[in-house]
């Protein structure tokens, strides 16, 4: 199996564009703006975008070692749909219970929060 397309530069061009496509503010200040308004809400949401960017990157990876077939040609159009289709599963897959990922982050970041 050959997995020399996953490397530091992949992985870091995942993370930008996820975290530029993070409804206009990026996440760091989403995270700044919950803990200056001392807003729980906002922070268990940030948390859970968290979860569905981390998801994002290892589902990506994770599609990105199975070989691709010639069975059925590849375009653009497809290329698009399947990219939309891989972000909606992230998000999907983080709401609700999740992986417990931002559960265990909104326990953690709580604490500092209510000390501020």
């Amino acid at each position: 199996m050959n997995i020399s397309g996953i490397g530091s530069e992949s992985l870091i061009n995942v993370v930008k564009s996820t975290e530029a496509k993070v409804s206009g503010d990026s996440f760091e200040e989403r995270l700044q703006n919950a803990f200056e308004n001392k807003d729980e809400k906002e922070l268990m949401k940030a948390c859970k975008e968290f979860e569905g960017m981390l998801l994002s990157i290892v589902y990506k990876q994770m599609k990105a070692t199975i070989p691709k077939s010639n069975l059925i040609p590849s375009d653009y159009g497809r290329d698009i749909f399947e990219e939309m289709l891989d972000e909606e599963i992230a998000k999907e897959a983080s709401q609700g219970s999740g992986l417990g990922l931002a559960d265990e982050l909104y326990k953690q970041l709580s604490r500092s929060l209510k000390k501020t």
